[in-house]
């Protein structure tokens, strides 16, 4: 049987969804098909009414092969797996001869955690999980919110907060999820089998398309942690706000308040000696931060870098002693031990990249009214980071309304680390692509 064409499958689903053919549609899903079989980067800039999503959905779709399109905005996300997506596979079911699978795959903070609902939050935190009061008769939001989230555990399939109508506090929410530094791994926790984090990896993993966010995005080519499926495709939709979102995943950040809670949460796990190194090291960093001015840092004080060298050794040390301890002492001891560990590991990680003091990083201070004094380090730019970690290994096209700045793609395309080679495209609603 005869491959359908690009152009029959463009008008089938334009017509499945009630729309009219554009030109600018058109040439946006012939560059985008075109750089996807070359194995090359595209820049493609659709204005509004261009129809931009299908422009590259339905060559995604066509490929046969896993594409991962990550967006900027919950509002795209959501619009793409539960009206864009349906309606096109629907629609492209007929000619292609198979139905395209789709998934939404996000951080695993997003999902229910069961260890948490039923276990509780490791006694570190000022509140539990569920009081008997609380469970009894709620009378705070708080225990409001739990309880809702217990009975919405029975009847969600995804476990996703953004499918928990109304919402619940950040509060709440930190109360049944957990980081994945904190999380226990599926083989070793008691609710493995129901873990809804994990759930929407294997579904992930089944599907053709997978959409996720430019975090999560930012995070498996970063970290080197490996979260999304293996993939040769990826259309980075609203491409505008990527380097903003991996500058943010590409951040560290140090406060007293995040600093005293990897003390606390070390302390039950730890000899004496270890804990005391980590406590007078914490409360010597506390000391200078009371002290920060606003502003960046153009060289390391002496006295924050000895500050800072304190808690890196400080934390290396709990670290060594966390995994060389056990105390069944300690209820739900596993959890306990991971929430701590993540803590520590997070206090060590930044106090160490400021010591180490690359010249590609810039550190400042910050002050809030409410939370007082940080220290930040961020990646001057991370053009690098996505030429290196991004660009490398797979074919990617970036879209969005607003790519052009002064009338050409060459700022966008020095910002995200793209060769001034890399084609670039221009549609609008009724012309032709422009290069």
């Amino acid at each position: 049987m005869t491959k359908p064409s690009l152009p029959e499958l463009l008008h089938a689903a334009v017509t499945a969804v009630g729309g009219t053919e554009r030109p600018g549609q058109v040439a946006m899903a012939v560059a985008v098909e075109q750089a996807i079989d070359d194995g090359s980067h595209l820049l493609v800039q659709a204005g509004t009414g261009t129809g931009k999503s299908l422009g590259y959905l339905v060559p995604a779709l066509a490929h046969g092969e896993r594409v991962v399109v990550a967006t900027a905005t919950l509002a795209l996300q959501r619009q793409l797996v539960e009206r864009d997506l349906p309606r096109t596979v629907d629609s492209l079911h007929p000619l292609l001869r198979r139905r395209p699978e789709f998934a939404m795959l996000k951080g695993r903070s997003n999902y229910l955690c069961m260890h948490r609902l039923h276990e509780g939050v490791p006694q570190d935190e000022e509140e539990g999980l569920f009081d008997q009061f609380e469970a009894a008769a709620p009378t705070s939001k708080l225990g409001q919110d739990l309880l809702r989230v217990r009975d919405w555990a029975d009847e969600t399939e995804t476990g996703d907060r953004d499918d928990l109508t109304p919402g619940i506090s950040d509060r709440a929410w930190a109360q049944v999820s957990v980081s994945s530094r904190e999380c226990l791994g599926a083989s070793k926790c008691a609710y493995g089998a129901e873990c809804f984090a994990e759930m929407a990896r294997e579904r992930a993993k089944l599907a053709e398309v997978v959409v996720t966010n430019h975090a999560l995005l930012a995070i498996d080519a970063i970290e080197g942690a490996p979260v999304l499926p293996q993939h040769e495709v990826l259309i980075v939709d609203e491409a505008h706000e990527l380097v903003s979102r991996v500058t943010g995943v590409a951040t560290g950040e140090l406060t007293p308040g995040q600093v005293n809670r990897a003390v606390r949460r070390a302390a039950k796990l730890v000899n004496e000696k270890a804990a005391d190194q980590l406590q007078t090291a914490a409360e010597g960093f506390e000391r200078l931060m009371e002290l920060a001015l606003p502003g960046r840092l153009e060289e390391i004080p002496e006295d924050l870098g000895y500050a800072l060298m304190a808690l890196r050794d400080a934390c290396r040390t709990v670290i060594s002693a966390i995994g060389a301890t056990r105390d069944k002492s300690v209820q739900d001891e596993d959890a306990v031990r991971k929430q701590a560990l993540a803590s520590v590991e997070n206090v060590h990680d930044v106090a160490e990249r400021i010591t180490n003091g690359s010249e590609w990083d810039v550190v400042w201070y910050e002050r809030h009214d409410r939370f007082g004094a940080s220290l930040r380090v961020a990646p001057m730019s991370v053009s690098g980071l996505l030429r290196e970690k991004l660009f490398a290994d797979r074919s990617v096209v970036l879209t969005s309304a607003t790519l052009k700045l002064g009338g050409d793609f060459n700022g966008v395309g020095a910002s995200l680390g793209l060769s001034p080679k890399a084609p670039r495209a221009t549609t609008s609603p009724g012309g032709r692509a422009s290069t």
